[in-house]
């Protein structure tokens, strides 16, 4: 198999590219020229992966009540003649981005290119309704005439953005029905779930490969000084953590009811609470760990139970360890997680986003418990080993990238056809 030049897109945020880099290593190991799209303060990162850094456009700041779908349509009017440019220099034979970055998807449409979109987040057909509880959980904090004008405002967006670079992207892939998800379609898609753990996944088309998570080992993440404050807790361990991105982690409340109801002494918890304020906040407790981040496989690694915001992630890195989870959803994409997962016998949903203290205590002292839940996210996380991982993902990209090499750059008015159907 020949080397052919690819370029790699994700959003350029650190936590979401510890999630790819990993398939970035492997195609450049394999001797594949791997151009990264990124920003300067993530040059080091970039480049440890061997990739080479192509520098993008700045994003702007962002406007109130943004979601990530507005983030992206806005980004794009402005990036994609830029981006444009670097893929006609570039001449690649493969555009691999994940599915948020409506910027790439575009510019390799300009440029009638072949896509491969990596799926990092919870996948759902296109065109398919939620179920009800899913669609009330889509942003908790929000009243519904909030959120109306919000998703009308974000449709008027991709509307003008359609009208601009007369895109045929499905207006389902961009604007799916729930704020801040969006499940961009690529010739090729390798998504990190597996198969047994995927909703609805009879109505997914051939070009989805099911390689599920693409980590590395993040051995970086270790930290001596707290793996030996981690040693002293007492067991069980618990730990909470509301993810890494401060729309969804920026909860004192919530983190003040998880506090009271876990820290009573007699079990280890460890909390992951986003920022420093919160950690203030909260005080010290006794067999408490507080931080505003933790390294989160080195906890998993320990604890019995995971009280998450269900981010697929994290999610992922969970069953991986083994360990059950107990999840309050805060919006985007977590509602269909959450929901799939206590379907399938792998934690439970929390369902009432004001949880007060007994309520959650109680559940957490059932579920620390169960040897059956515990036994089922084992057997779960065993399945997302199967399927694959980095080197499943590397291999289809390779052989689909030399497949695609007859393609030159912006040869073509336009996407690549699918007409064959690849939609979900």
């Amino acid at each position: 198999m020949r080397p052919q030049t690819i370029v790699f897109f994700d959003i350029p945020y650190r936590s979401r590219l510890v999630t790819t880099l990993a398939v970035v290593r492997a195609l450049v190991e394999r001797g594949h020229p791997v151009y990264a799209f990124g920003l300067e303060p993530l040059r080091e990162l970039i480049e440890a992966s061997g990739a080479e850094l192509v520098l993008q456009p700045e994003f702007a700041e962002r406007p109130p009540d943004c979601t990530v779908n507005l983030r992206a349509i806005e980004y794009a009017l402005t990036a994609v003649p830029a981006i444009v440019a670097e893929l006609e220099r570039l001449r690649p034979a493969l555009v691999v981005h994940t599915a948020k970055c409506l910027w790439a998807a575009i510019a390799a449409e300009r440029c009638g290119l072949p896509t491969a979109v990596i799926h990092t987040n919870a996948l759902w057909p296109a065109a398919t309704p939620v179920s009800p509880e899913v669609y009330a959980a889509r942003w908790p904090d929000k009243r519904e005439d909030t959120l109306t004008r919000i998703e009308q405002r974000d449709r008027a967006a991709w509307e003008r953005c359609v009208a601009h670079f007369a895109t045929q992207i499905d207006v389902h892939e961009v604007l799916p029905g729930l704020p801040n998800c969006m499940n961009l379609r690529g010739d090729l898609n390798l998504v990190y779930c597996a198969e047994s753990l995927q909703p609805l996944r009879a109505r997914f088309d051939p070009s989805f490969e099911f390689v599920g998570p693409c980590y590395d080992d993040r051995g970086a993440d270790r930290d001596p000084q707290f793996e030996a404050a981690l040693a002293e807790l007492p067991r069980p361990i618990i730990y909470a953590s509301l993810g890494s991105i401060r729309m969804y982690n920026d909860r004192l409340a919530l983190f003040r009811t998880m506090l009271e109801a876990l820290a009573d002494g007699r079990r280890g918890v460890v909390m992951a609470v986003g920022s420093d304020e919160i950690v203030a906040a909260l005080g010290r407790t006794a067999n408490t760990l507080i931080r505003a981040y933790v390294p989160q496989l080195c906890v998993l690694e320990q604890a019995a139970l995971f009280v998450t915001h269900a981010g697929t992630n994290s999610v992922y890195e969970a069953l991986l360890a083994g360990v059950p989870m107990l999840m309050l959803p805060q919006g985007g994409d977590q509602p269909i997680v959450a929901e799939q997962l206590e379907r399938l016998g792998l934690g439970e949903w929390l369902r009432d986003p004001l949880v007060g203290v007994a309520e959650l205590r109680a559940r957490v002292e059932r579920m620390l418990g169960d040897v059956v839940l515990a036994d089922a996210a084992a057997a779960a996380g065993e399945a997302l080993r199967r399927a694959g991982g980095t080197a499943r993902a590397a291999e289809l990209l390779s052989t689909f990238a030399d497949r695609s090499a007859f393609r030159r750059p912006c040869e073509s008015a336009g996407r690549p056809d699918r007409s064959s159907g690849r939609r979900g």
